[in-house]
């Protein structure tokens, strides 16, 4: 599995001329080392005096921010064999009524994958926000690299979602977009408010 290759093997796999793994993994990839880093503040913090108000809110995101790191680990590899499974599937030129069910929902769950990394990255970006008020501050930049991070995960999925979308009949494509509006009208402003926390205590 992709998960368990070595950084540059993963890397290699990235920049091969294989169409997997591509954008889809690479954005659970930003995801898991977001989260990464706000698991790295959060034990920069917990133990502290200087912060010892804030233990439980720390560890709260700590252990928030660990289960998060695992599901877009998870969905590095579920994004490779969503993609493939479809990839494969498209290559029968007279699929069978069975293969052709089979296709239909391989195509769904090629949605349904970059749909959960979003999900995944909006609950990680309320993690940064909790903790960018309250994290040491000599790693505060180390949040925003996190936020930033974060950000690409949902991008990433939010960019899969639409090109999976292409071709679908449009009541179909009116549900998801409309899904992917309302995810943006919640994750901006929270993005937003986790760098605008993170920037203050940069000053």
């Amino acid at each position: 599995m992709l998960r368990d290759l070595k950084f540059t093997e993963l890397l290699d796999e990235i920049a091969s001329n294989s169409p997997a793994p591509g954008g889809g993994s690479v954005a659970a990839m930003s995801g898991a080392i977001g989260c990464s880093l706000l698991m790295m503040v959060c034990g920069l913090t917990i133990g502290k005096k200087k912060y010892a108000d804030v233990q439980e809110q720390a560890q709260q995101v700590l252990n928030e921010a660990t289960r998060l790191k695992g599901e877009f680990i998870s969905l590095i590899d579920d994004d490779t064999d969503a993609f493939m499974r479809l990839f494969d599937l498209f290559k029968i030129k007279e699929p069978t009524p069975e293969q052709q069910q089979a296709l239909k929902a391989a195509e769904a769950n090629a949605i349904a994958v970059p749909r959960r990394t979003m999900e995944t990255a909006f609950a990680a970006m309320e993690q940064a926000m909790k903790l960018a008020p309250i994290g040491n501050k000599n790693a505060v930049s180390d949040i925003g690299v996190a936020i930033h991070c974060i950000k690409t995960a949902y991008k990433g999925g939010k960019l899969n979602v639409l090109i999976n979308l292409a071709g679908k009949e449009d009541a179909e494509k009116a549900s998801h977009i409309k899904w992917l509006d309302e995810m943006g009208d919640r994750f901006k402003p929270l993005k937003k408010a986790a760098m605008a926390a993170v920037k203050e205590r940069m000053e």
